[in-house]
């Protein structure tokens, strides 16, 4: 009884820790932190569920995977959307009122399209791609900025 108090006890201290640790980063990045932190402390309690016996293996290995297939995910989104692919390191910088330096090679395959695409393609594909990765969606600044910034870049705008 005496040691599920104290880990009891010992668990509480790291959560108001780590609320504290949150409320002191910069309001722009609290939600992502909240968000690796609720799936990392759900990795964990599948990991212990299943050292307890209570939940297959399986689904505590699973578990234990998540946050590292979620950082995954978003390095390799963020890696396409930077323009670091090779079609698009080859093309010819576009100009832009908002002084985007996105040449019309990265915006297209930021978005998804291939040359000649009309301005409702790219419309509608910035439109799909903003619902999926825009920061009030699990998205974050980085990419919408760069969705933003191909858009505008093909459009003129």
């Amino acid at each position: 009884m005496i040691i599920r108090l104290l880990l009891a006890a010992a668990a509480l201290y790291v959560i108001y820790r780590l609320v504290k640790i949150a409320q002191s980063k910069p309001a722009d990045q609290r939600r992502p932190f909240y968000t690796t932190l609720i799936i990392a402390s759900a990795a964990a309690g599948l990991v212990v569920l299943s050292l307890t016996g209570k939940v297959h293996w399986i689904a505590g290995l699973i578990g234990a995977a998540a946050p590292f297939v979620r950082q995954f995910i978003v390095n390799h989104l963020q890696q396409r959307l930077s323009g670091q692919s090779a079609q698009g390191q080859q093309g010819e910088k576009a100009s832009s009122p908002r002084g985007s330096n996105m040449s019309q090679a990265d915006a297209l395959a930021v978005l998804g399209l291939k040359e000649g695409a009309s301005e409702d393609d790219i419309i509608r594909a910035h439109r799909q791609l903003m619902q999926k990765l825009h920061p009030d969606r699990g998205g974050n600044d980085y990419l919408a900025s760069q969705l933003n910034a191909a858009k505008a870049a093909l459009l003129g705008d």
